[in-house]
């Protein structure tokens, strides 16, 4: 089974569940911890932050990709995922603090 060029837009869905759940994490945050109101602020300030960043970078990493599979050479920008990846765990450290 072949699927050349299917590979950026399944992965252009993949980022948008992760937006989408993003944005839940900050809906949730305003349910769940209303007794830490400047906790909830990071909340969803990082996860709006995370969402927007998802928004601008996916549209560029889309555009690299369908490039290199027309074999002009695909790069890949580990910045924003580094970036996505220690803003997660920032979350995560928030919401273990949330706990205590």
């Amino acid at each position: 089974m072949s699927d050349a060029g299917l590979q950026p837009e399944r992965t252009t869905l993949a980022w948008r569940r992760t937006q989408m759940l993003l944005m839940l994490v900050a809906c949730l945050a305003l349910r769940g911890l209303q007794p830490h109101p400047r906790l909830v602020a990071a909340v969803i300030a990082l996860a709006t932050l995370l969402a927007l960043l998802i928004l601008v970078e996916q549209g560029r990493c889309y555009r690299r990709a369908r490039l290199g599979m027309a074999g002009q050479g695909t790069t890949c920008n580990p910045l924003p995922l580094l970036i996505l990846t220690l803003c997660t765990a920032l979350l995560a450290a928030l919401a273990l603090i949330a706990q205590a």
